[in-house]
């Protein structure tokens, strides 16, 4: 059996989609682009091998291949993503870094969202200018500190939210937490 466009185009689309979890934590948009345009991708080119007029041996074939990348995808889904949180947090290790360091010893709940920190009264000018460049930089759309860590959001859309957290005390974390490294989960 020789490769033609049709299997080289899913197999491509089965790529992309595969691809578009590393980017699910850090990069949203491209995530989406990159996993619609998989799944778009590789179903337009296994109907066409479907509904061509091929043996049916080189049908059942790439169906097998089809449910075995799904399968596939299905397992190693939490490790991309995992993944991609990890890389966000190594390309903005300083910048984390420096947040966490100015939030950590801070009494109380402080969030900083857009422009604006609750209980500023608590950081000096220069700490306030600090979050605020820092959250910018990020690219995150909230940072919240509570008694137990320091949340990080990364996307958010209607009640569905995704972020990292810094937690402060890692021997009281739960099971709605995924370690990625350090005292970082999601």
């Amino acid at each position: 059996m020789t490769l033609s466009f049709k299997h080289i185009g899913l197999l491509i689309g089965v790529v992309l989609t595969f691809v578009s979890f590393l980017f699910f934590g850090r990069q949203q948009g491209t995530y989406q682009i990159l996993l619609i345009g998989g799944l778009v991708t590789a179903l337009i080119f296994y109907f066409s091998i479907l509904f061509s007029k091929g043996h049916l041996r080189t049908k059942i074939f790439w169906t097998v291949v089809v449910v075995l990348c799904a399968l596939v995808q299905q397992l190693t889904e939490p490790f991309l993503i995992d993944t991609s949180y990890r890389v966000y947090i190594s390309q903005n290790k300083n910048v984390l870094t420096e947040i966490n360091n100015i939030l950590i010893n801070k009494q109380g709940d402080i969030t900083i969202l857009n422009d604006s920190i609750s209980k500023s009264d608590q950081l000096t000018t220069l700490e306030s200018d600090k979050l605020r460049e820092g959250r910018k930089k990020l690219g995150v759309y909230i940072i919240s500190k509570s008694d137990n860590g320091i949340y990080y959001g990364l996307w958010g859309f209607l009640d569905v939210r995704l972020g990292i957290t810094y937690l402060t005390d890692k021997i009281n974390s739960d099971n709605n937490y995924r370690h990625l490294s350090g005292n970082w989960f999601h």
